[in-house]
């Protein structure tokens, strides 16, 4: 990795000191000089540790999950892959200790202690490992206290450069890094945090799933932060009681609204803080700085919920729980606002009732600072969300009491410190090696004949995990998807036993998992493998990996009894999870994402939605309790081919179309690619003069199973077929768009573009078409590309669903 310049500015120490210095990029670190090129990992890092459990936080008899989140940096051995390449089974990994930030719960270990803790302790360096599980149950009141106490030297100029105006706002490297990226969609503020709670169906405003937060790092006496759990206790512990109040009202009730609902003690501080962080940025780096107090008064007075904070921030809100015995439910009035839309009602939302609750389920959560999702991420700033139900009750009333808390939580990530860009990379690989939990390769233990629960979350940063079926002798049935469990339709279809399943960045899948009645042969018999994808044209070259592997040991299960067999009939499903029906959908509009080559300013790739990059805009109105169809296009071609993995925060969505003009040519009557009879070879395409895909510009002389797409006309450009039947739909909340499709033919022994007959280069768009209910909750969230650093740079809008009713009266 490349070192970067640093600056001659030393830190000023002041009553509080700030930590602020130190010119290095926000996003590389400087490694811990090591004795050689190549540095084993510590025996835990190694393939075929047995998995280490991660620490829970979980919601008690009262219905709380109640816990502080520490986001602070510490030491830890970081794998990289030698060689760099595509990955295989065939590489191995060299380990360093970086600096990385982490979620961390409290109590476990205290940010002023000098060594890692616990299970996760090696000497003076700590295993990577993602956040605490958070375990609540459908109906809890979420009540986390979130600290900030990154030391910010340990990271060198990783404070929001945006705030400073260097280099335009954006972090810089020696390689050449910001290059055509350009304040605010390029990597910086590192150090700033928040929480996004991945697959929560609460409101997105305020203290709840609010992504626009922004928790700047705990200011500093001498080596002590200033802000800690036990400081800002008896103020939150106020908020909480008071907030369980207010939220107690209704179940759509959303408090806090205003600055005033907050403790004054913690407004007072905030406000001292961010005076002081102001000050000591001009003072720093000169007149002109952005200033974050005088924003937040802004929004203040305007009514508006602020935006920056210092050291802590309180998380409050309701996990809502669906209790209608039909569905839809009767309401007097569906579509008035939520919470700030109607100031004259004491409760804008008491005369409402829930639209949908909370899907149980394997959820998960992350940092969501625009800017720097994909450093963060990488660092492990993930961590799983398990919400009990229902679904959780019938699973363990056929395998026995609790069974489901005996699950394989399996936390899938990408562990980095550097962003591709930043260390001069050309941002094409696939990234690092998958972890699991913080391990490579590690071992999970399995009875004979035993099924078993895994709820896996791939929080990756950038690739999907395909996972190629069970491993010889097991069996495994998906039993959910997104944290939405199957319907009874799909958990019993043929095709559900033992397929291969893409985890796209940000998928969940939860799997029964059935093993063999005896060991396996070898280790290789029971390994799970997965392939890297970003494209599904990736697969053709990508290398099989070992995700993890299973020692099947011990007292075997009794094959006759439930723990052997899997679920005869899938849990029961929510009436609020019924298909959105054609009568149902109320709006459409279309989403175009784009990644291209921006040749006027740089050889830089733009990630843009709509034509441009994210400005703070709001890229797409809805309103209030109706369901949309939105088709979400794809329009990123050539070279730099890729599905992105669409996401959208607060409410799941359906598919009812996909088109993915790249797909392979498969005969539909032998379910294989159909060779020509002339040559005994595959199918040559004559218009490309490769060989022949799904999809051809020409009407005449088709392979079987080739569809024609007629060049000259886009409304055209669809999947061939019958159109499914729109029933029994999976529900998700992310999903990759099919790239796009830029034929070329051969001229002159060159590879030149199919054109059609204006003389234009032919490029077919992928798509699909998803179904949402836009329900329960008004505000403003995003959606965005989950391929994180194209987030960061500017693949991300903002939805704003209003209400479509107003608090006046006409009659």
């Amino acid at each position: 990795m490349k070192r970067f310049a640093r600056s001659p500015w030393r830190v000023v120490a002041v009553s509080i000191a700030f930590l602020l210095l130190q010119v290095l990029t926000a996003s590389a670190q400087t490694p811990t000089p090591s004795p050689s090129p190549t540095n084993p990992c510590p025996k835990e890092l190694t393939p075929g540790q047995s998995l280490i459990p991660v620490p829970v936080l979980g919601s008690g008899s009262d219905h709380k999950l109640r816990g502080t989140i520490i986001l602070s940096d510490e030491q830890e051995w970081m794998p990289t892959r030698v060689p760099a390449a595509a990955p295989s089974d065939n590489s191995r990994s060299q380990c360093q200790p970086q600096y990385v930030r982490t979620f961390r719960e409290y109590g476990a270990r205290s940010t002023m202690a000098a060594a890692p803790y616990g299970t996760y302790a090696r000497g003076q360096y700590a295993l990577p490992r993602p956040g605490p599980t958070l375990r609540a149950r459908v109906g809890d009141l979420v009540q986390l206290t979130f600290i900030n106490q990154i030391n910010t030297l340990h990271f060198g100029d990783s404070i929001d450069r945006g705030e400073t105006g260097r280099d335009g706002g954006c972090d810089s490297s020696n390689a050449g890094y910001p290059g055509a990226d350009k304040f605010p969609d390029c990597f910086h503020g590192s150090s700033t945090g928040n929480l996004h709670f991945h697959g929560t169906h609460t409101s997105p405003n305020t203290t709840a799933d609010n992504v626009f937060i922004e928790v700047r790092p705990s200011l500093r006496d001498g080596d002590k932060p200033v802000v800690t759990p036990q400081s800002v206790a008896k103020s939150f512990d106020s908020f909480f009681t008071k907030c369980e109040v207010e939220l107690s009202k209704s179940v759509l009730r959303e408090w806090p609204t205003r600055w005033s609902d907050l403790p004054e003690d913690y407004t007072d501080d905030q406000k001292k803080y961010l005076k002081e962080y102001d000050t000591q940025m001009e003072k720093t780096y000169g007149p002109g700085i952005r200033k974050l107090w005088p924003i937040n008064e802004a929004q203040i007075k305007q009514g508006a919920w602020p935006q920056y904070y210092i050291g802590a921030f309180p998380f409050c809100y309701r996990l809502p729980e669906y209790k209608e015995t039909d569905w839809p439910p009767k309401s007097t009035d569906m579509h008035r606002g939520g919470a700030g839309t109607g100031e004259m009602q004491m409760d804008p939302t008491a005369d409402r009732v829930l639209m949908m609750g909370q899907s149980p389920g394997t959820h998960w959560y992350h940092a969501h600072k625009h800017g720097s999702t994909a450093l963060n991420v990488a660092n492990g700033m993930t961590g799983a969300f398990i919400i009990e139900g229902k679904y959780d009750d019938d699973l363990n009333t056929w395998y026995g009491a609790d069974w489901t808390r005996s699950a394989q939580v399996l936390v899938i990530n990408q562990l980095g410190v550097t962003p591709n860009l930043v260390r001069g990379g050309a941002g094409q690989d696939k990234g690092p090696d998958f972890s699991i939990n913080g391990q490579i390769k590690p071992v999970i233990q399995m009875r004979p004949g035993e099924v078993q629960m895994w709820r896996i979350v791939n929080t990756s940063g950038r690739a999907g995990a395909l996972f190629l079926g069970p491993p010889k002798g097991f069996e495994w049935k998906q039993i959910a998807q997104d944290g939405v469990q199957l319907d009874e339709t799909n958990y019993q279809k043929k095709e559900n036993l033992n397929k291969q399943f893409l985890l796209a960045a940000g998928n969940r899948a939860d799997l029964l998992v059935k093993a063999p009645t005896a060991p396996c042969a070898t280790p290789a018999d029971c390994s799970v493998i997965v392939k890297n994808e970003v494209d599904p044209l990736d697969l053709a070259t990508a290398n099989p990996l070992t995700l993890l592997t299973i020692n099947v040991t011990g007292t075997a299960v009794d094959p006759t009894s439930n723990n052997a067999k899997f679920i005869p009939n899938a849990p029961k499903f929510p009436l609020f999870l019924a298909d959105i029906e054609d009568n149902e959908v109320k709006g459409t509009r279309v989403l175009t994402f784009r990644s291209q080559v921006n040749n006027n300013e740089a050889p830089a790739v733009q990630h843009m939605i709509d034509g441009k990059r994210f400005d703070g805009e709001v890229g797409a109105v809805v309103l209030l309790n109706q369901a949309e169809e939105w088709k979400v296009v794809n329009e990123t071609y050539g070279g730099r081919i890729v599905s992105h993995p669409f996401h959208i925060h607060i409410n799941p969505f359906q598919i009812v179309e996909t088109f993915s003009p790249n797909d392979p040519l498969i005969d539909p009557k032998t379910g294989k690619p159909p060779i020509d009879p002339k040559t005994g070879k595959p199918y040559i395409d004559p218009q490309t003069k490769q060989v022949a895909v799904k999809y051809a510009f020409h009407p005449r002389n088709l392979a079987p199973g080739q569809c024609y797409l007629n060049p000259d006309d886009p409304s055209s450009w669809k999947p061939c077929g019958t159109p499914p039947a729109k029933k029994h739909l999976i529900w998700w909340d992310v999903f990759s768009i099919p790239s796009g499709y830029a034929p070329t033919t051969i001229e002159n022994g060159q590879k030149v573009p199919l054109k059609n007959s204006k003389g234009e280069p032919i490029r077919v768009p992928g798509y699909f078409k998803m179904r949402s209910r836009f329900v329960d909750y008004t505000g403003f969230y995003v959606l965005h590309c989950h391929i994180l650093a194209h987030e960061d740079r500017g693949m991300m809008t903002i939805v704003e669903v209003a209400p479509s009713l107003t608090p006046y009266s006409h009659h």
